[in-house]
């Protein structure tokens, strides 16, 4: 999810970026977040997951679709988003440009 990203729901723009970063910092709360190294991608980033009271930030965002899995390179969250998509959650109730298009159109 890209912060300046908007999404469209019944003709009104929405901050879905900005929603994503609010779910996120609200799940956190005044918790302390664990990440786990998981590698680094293509352009040697550090790769990790984060957890809150053991529960995956990441699950936690794509579950309530204010994130997605990218399939691309796992299937770890697939199942989430699925949920998510099946159930209109988040961004799935709403018209959006997935993430890894909106970096390269903006």
């Amino acid at each position: 999810q890209e912060l300046k990203q908007t999404c469209n729901k019944n003709n009104e723009v929405i901050l879905c970026g900005v929603e994503a970063r609010k779910k996120k910092k609200k799940k956190i709360g005044n918790n302390k977040v664990m990440c786990k190294k998981e590698g680094k991608d293509q352009y040697k980033r550090t790769l990790a997951e984060c957890f809150v009271n053991k529960v995956s930030l990441s699950s936690y965002l794509v579950r309530n679709g204010y994130a997605f899995a990218y399939r691309r390179y796992s299937t770890k969250f697939i199942r989430d988003e699925d949920f998510a998509r099946t159930n209109n959650l988040g961004m799935w109730s709403m018209t959006f440009e997935y993430p890894w298009d909106y970096r390269k159109n903006n």
